[in-house]
């Protein structure tokens, strides 16, 4: 039996697999990026990018299983004891890695919700492949995965709070730029307004060729008014869809 499995698990394989594996997730990965910069959908838009971003919660633990199981039979025996020392070594890096696949698989924990655990609670500033972080007052928490799903959470699933906003921008002006949405990232960057913990989310309107949906945190609620203003000077008037 090894001898007829054996040459299908070589060093070339291996490369030629992580290659390809790999090679599709980054390609997801930038079709899922330019699917929120632009409409390539239409009203099936949203549906497309949340079964990406689905799919790649789950390719992503698939694909490093499956090199790791070619990379255990190029040579069992050595392969399987280094192996066994990574996995006792970062034994809770792992295991933190994959609770967070179950968490983050319930399509509730994103970026300005709030959380509110046993000892903290705040809005969710970033989410990682560990755990996350929580803005809590005036300090930024990180918690990893097992404690989450060990010690148990809530997740506040309706109106966002805190300085978090939905904008409806309108691309005006008689000559706008041409990379509208790279335009307002740029100048959203030096905006004193927002949030520094918060990289604004900006996308093409479902439908929509001349306006654009953005999801940003000001500093502080009254800067909200500032920021509208500001906008408007650009060329860019803007609504709240929704905080």
């Amino acid at each position: 039996m090894k001898d007829f499995i054996q040459p299908y698990f070589t060093w070339t394989n291996f490369l030629l697999a992580a290659i390809a594996l790999w090679g599709v997730f980054w390609l997801l990965r930038f079709l899922r990026q330019r699917m929120r910069n632009g409409v390539l959908f239409g009203r099936y838009q949203q549906p497309v990018t949340d079964g990406i971003s689905t799919f790649l919660l789950l390719y992503e633990p698939f694909t490093i299983l499956l090199l790791t199981l070619v990379f255990f039979f190029i040579n069992p025996i050595m392969h399987g004891i280094l192996l066994l020392l990574l996995g006792i070594a970062s034994f809770g890096r792992i295991r933190d890695y994959l609770s967070g696949r179950i968490i983050l698989a319930a399509s509730l924990v994103e970026e300005g919700k709030r959380m509110e655990t046993l000892k903290a609670s705040g809005v969710i500033s970033r989410v990682g492949r560990i755990g996350l972080y929580l803005q809590t007052g005036d300090s930024l928490q990180f918690i990893n995965y097992s404690s989450l799903l060990i010690k148990g959470y809530t997740v506040t699933t309706g109106e966002e709070i805190g300085g978090y906003y939905q904008l409806y921008i309108s691309v005006e002006g008689d000559e706008p730029p041409a990379d509208a949405l790279g335009w307002l990232a740029d100048r959203f960057v030096s905006t004193p307004y927002l949030a520094r913990s918060f990289k604004p989310e900006l996308k093409w309107a479902d439908d929509q060729a001349n306006h654009i949906s953005a999801r940003v945190s000001v500093r502080e609620e009254q800067h909200l008014r500032e920021l509208l203003e500001l906008m408007g000077e650009w060329g860019f008037p803007a609504t709240i869809a929704r905080k």
